[in-house]
């Protein structure tokens, strides 16, 4: 499976579970297209990435036990101190860092 793949998968199991209607392991399957085992093995990955995943019984829903967002790419880039200052606030950030080293 290619990486970008993995990742929209991902990224719908994560918006599933933001809005706390993932269903229970069956139904989360079936809105994924996807086996419950491999499901399973999306979940385990996402749990092992620090996504604070837990399952409610009585919601029948996975939720996120803390506040937080999925970042959505892999790679950073790092901005020039130029760009950092065409940036609002940007130039707050850059002086912090420069501060820092």
């Amino acid at each position: 499976m290619s990486l970008q793949r993995f990742m929209e998968k991902i990224k719908r199991i994560d918006s599933l579970i933001s809005k706390r209607a993932t269903g229970n392991q069956k139904t989360l399957a079936k809105r994924l297209g996807l086996s419950v085992s491999t499901t399973n093995v999306y979940l385990k990955e996402m749990k092992e990435a620090n996504f604070p995943i837990k399952y409610s019984r009585a919601e029948e829903t996975y939720y996120y036990t803390k506040q937080g967002r999925m970042v959505s790419c892999l790679f950073e880039e790092t901005l020039s101190a130029e760009q950092m200052k065409s940036i609002e606030g940007g130039i707050m950030y850059y002086s912090y860092w420069q501060s820092a080293v």
